[in-house]
């Protein structure tokens, strides 16, 4: 461990103060989680990313008969975010219930046909993790947890509800206490996932030394698929491409691994830098600007 830092409270005034133990909703860093689980079920021969997703799923629309897991994975579907979903808002904060959500998106017109180009899908996980559950037959929690949690040692990260414990960090609005929407425990992909910055260095770890997956098999999480055009006024993460669940870009300036998270109240970030050998997990109960605070205090070359 090169640095640990923990600043502010858990909730509000006369709360815990945050602390290295304090759980926290990480956002889109599930995406990550979801894509190790679904190249764990490839490697044991249950998936196949090139076979359409229709093959586990009888119940989708004759539209989506083309979608593989590779496309829902590398954010290629055509399947849109909750924005381009009638029915949703732009910035999903308060999700409609479990199967209400599915029906939406399953009744939603594709932006464009599956491959024909790259836009960020929270649909597409959340429809990947219907995958996993398919071919499983439990919750994907479960197989989360088997696949993913148990074997990185990450004993204090769990998907679904918040945990019933008073060191978890409620989100924030500019000061204000934003608790995250309960349904959100559903959305898989998206805002499932209750992890500690330690459990998030261990999942980073873990997937470069074999514990989770074969080399061959984790590389497909950092191999660009697609190239995106930095964003002009960016801040401290710059993203040029993206894998399976993972972008890839700059952090501060050095090559990365990047696996960012932002949704109401939180702000979150993995990543990993190869020319520093450094693993960086950022957990923030408040919402933007708070992640480039953190990162403008990181002590880098």
């Amino acid at each position: 461990m090169v640095e640990e830092r923990s600043v502010g409270l858990t909730g509000g005034p006369g709360s815990q103060a945050c602390s290295p133990r304090s759980r926290f909703q990480a956002c889109s860093i599930s995406k990550l989680v979801l894509s190790t689980v679904v190249l764990s079920l490839v490697e044991s021969g249950a998936l196949d990313l090139q076979l359409p997703i229709t093959t586990w799923l009888e119940d989708l629309p004759t539209r989506w008969a083309a979608i593989t897991l590779h496309h829902l994975l590398s954010n290629t579907s055509g399947l849109g975010h909750w924005g381009d979903i009638p029915g949703l808002p732009r910035l999903l904060t308060s999700p409609p219930p479990r199967e209400e959500l599915r029906a939406l998106i399953a009744a939603a017109p594709p932006v464009e046909p599956p491959g024909a180009g790259w836009r960020y899908s929270g649909a597409g996980f959340l429809t990947a993790g219907r995958v996993v559950e398919a071919v499983t037959g439990q919750p994907y929690a479960t197989t989360a947890d088997a696949l993913v949690f148990t074997p990185a040692g990450m004993a204090a990260t769990s998907s679904g509800p918040a945990p019933a414990d008073p060191d978890v960090a409620v989100g924030h609005n500019h000061g204000r206490p934003w608790p995250l929407h309960p349904n959100f425990a559903d959305v898989t992909g998206s805002g499932d996932l209750w992890t500690t910055t330690g459990d998030l260095v261990r999942l980073g770890q873990a997937l470069r030394t074999g514990q989770l997956l074969t080399t061959q098999s984790a590389a497909q999480l950092w191999t660009c698929r697609t190239a995106l055009a930095a964003d002009p006024d960016p801040g401290s993460v710059v993203v040029t491409g993206y894998g399976y669940g993972t972008f890839l870009g700059r952090v501060r300036g050095h090559q990365a691994r990047i696996n960012p998270g932002d949704m109401p109240g939180y702000q979150t970030l993995l990543a990993y830098l190869p020319d520093q050998k450094l693993d960086l997990a950022v957990l923030c109960n408040e919402e933007a600007p708070s992640l480039n605070a953190a990162l403008s205090d990181l002590r880098l070359p």
